[in-house]
């Protein structure tokens, strides 16, 4: 039986869209007699126990699945860290298939193609991993998976995703590629006048209101 691995990089957790995906996805496959195990980044960096741990259960599995946001182009550092300590233990990788699955809150998904996907291939083909592909989401904050939701929960918002993730659970059943593929969550009419402006306000009144509440002048021009 084929064990898969999932690597959650959310900071969130369990309350995430990573974990919202890893979720559906860990079901699909455990219905398809696939072996699943879950790991948090998180918890599996702190201590030399818990990298071990998950040093072992790399070892063990026939495909690793990462599952991770990404904020402004960075990916979070339990990720790079998970990362790292890969590459610094230099693994028998041979033949493991790693798959990463990245959302970001922006709507367009090259946030994560252009920069992002390069440097985990890089990583992989450094490591050993033999590439199985990719998913970029962008709008991910669709999902709403900060408030627990599962994509079952969040109805139209989550059919692309959905669909794709039972692709990438067909390709992993029938040792086939699956391509580094990239969704779009957010509907067509939010980028249309008056929603996009709409949206735009919200947006950047919600991003001043936290940095006000961090004690930033947000209207402040130093370099005039």
């Amino acid at each position: 039986m084929s064990k898969v691995l999932f690597l959650n990089g959310s900071p969130r957790g369990k309350k995430s869209t990573s974990a919202a995906l890893g979720n559906y996805l860990f079901d699909f496959l455990k219905d398809m007699n696939f072996e699943t195990k879950m790991l948090i980044n998180r918890n599996q960096i702190g201590k030399e126990e818990k990298i071990e741990e998950l040093l072992k259960e790399i070892e063990e599995a026939s495909y690793v699945i990462l599952l991770t946001p990404l904020y402004d182009d960075c990916q979070p550092y339990n990720v790079l860290k998970i990362l790292e300590i890969i590459f610094e233990k230099q693994m028998n990788l041979e033949n493991k298939i790693f798959l990463p699955i990245i959302n970001c809150g922006f709507p367009e998904p090259e946030q994560i193609t252009e920069g992002t996907i390069p440097i985990y291939k890089q990583f992989a083909s450094q490591v050993g991993f033999k590439w199985g592909g990719s998913l970029s989401i962008g709008g991910g904050e669709m999902l709403q998976g900060r408030y627990g939701k599962q994509l079952h929960e969040v109805s139209q918002f989550a059919k692309n995703a959905i669909e794709e993730l039972e692709k990438i659970a067909e390709s992993l059943k029938n040792k086939t590629e699956y391509p580094d593929t990239e969704i779009i969550l957010v509907p067509g009419y939010f980028y249309k006048w008056p929603l996009k402006n709409l949206a735009t306000y919200m947006n950047n009144k919600g991003w001043k209101k936290v940095a006000e509440k961090k004690g930033e002048k947000v209207d402040a021009t130093p370099l005039l």
